[in-house]
């Protein structure tokens, strides 16, 4: 006899197989639209250190 007081047992999800998780993940276009900058955001300023001078003029990235 079974009592009354055991809880049910719940069926546990075995692993996704491959076709599953492909069809949960992102396109690569979607992808690339959640990452996009905003055309109207401020100009990205980025500050290298340990860069020779003579070398930053050659890239044309060397500070006025």
């Amino acid at each position: 006899m079974q009592s009354d007081l055991t809880p049910p047992t719940e069926a546990v999800p075995g692993p996704l197989s491959r076709a599953q998780r492909a069809h949960t993940r992102l396109s690569w276009e979607i992808r690339l639209a959640r990452n996009a900058r905003c055309r109207d955001a401020g100009q990205l300023t980025l500050t290298l250190f340990g860069v020779p001078e003579g070398f930053a003029s050659f890239l044309g990235v060397a500070k006025a």
